[in-house]
């Protein structure tokens, strides 16, 4: 493997045309995570959703080698506190295999959390499942574990249950 000053990344604001390579990175990510049987989203939908609207649904940043190749990316996107005013949720963030533990990871986790400083966020969320060793890299940084630290329990009503809440069939429930 290489060593981190072999690497030289330039972590930049992902165009339309990266989601091709972003989304292959999604894709192993759902692997990673051993959740792709949950995954349904799509190339040409990742760059509507992103690109092609008025108000994107998330911003994407990517850690590019020089000769264009994307090698990790952070997606995320504006959220609201009620109590605290603008944030910022890190989707994602991922690093391919082959070049992680060179620094690219931290590179990407600091631009956003930047971006969220200089933009006023008052907070920058993010989810790491349970058995990801990121999370004491995160804690390392000083991110608090909201499970432990406050109790929230993060709920989630999946499209199958928003359908089912919404279904004309009164025999649904």
């Amino acid at each position: 493997m290489m060593k981190q000053q072999e690497i030289n990344v330039t972590i930049r604001r992902a165009k339309k045309e990266d989601m091709a390579q972003v989304y292959k990175m999604i894709r192993a990510l759902a692997e990673f995570e051993k959740l792709e049987h949950t995954m349904t989203l799509d190339a040409v939908t990742l760059e509507k959703d992103g690109f092609e609207s008025e108000n994107p649904a998330f911003t994407c940043l990517v850690a590019e080698l020089s000769d264009g190749y994307i090698v990790g990316y952070a997606l995320y996107y504006t959220s609201y506190s009620t109590w605290l005013g603008r944030s910022i949720f890190l989707e994602d963030l991922y690093v391919q295999p082959a070049y992680r533990k060179n620094g690219i990871g931290t590179q990407l986790f600091l631009a956003v959390a930047k971006i969220a400083h200089e933009t006023s966020s008052k907070r920058m969320d993010f989810h790491v499942l349970s058995w990801n060793p990121a999370g004491d890299f995160y804690k390392r940084l000083g991110a608090v574990d909201m499970t432990v630290h406050e109790k929230w329990h993060q709920f989630r009503m999946d499209e199958t249950c928003l359908n089912r809440l919404f279904s004309p069939d009164p025999n649904i429930s």
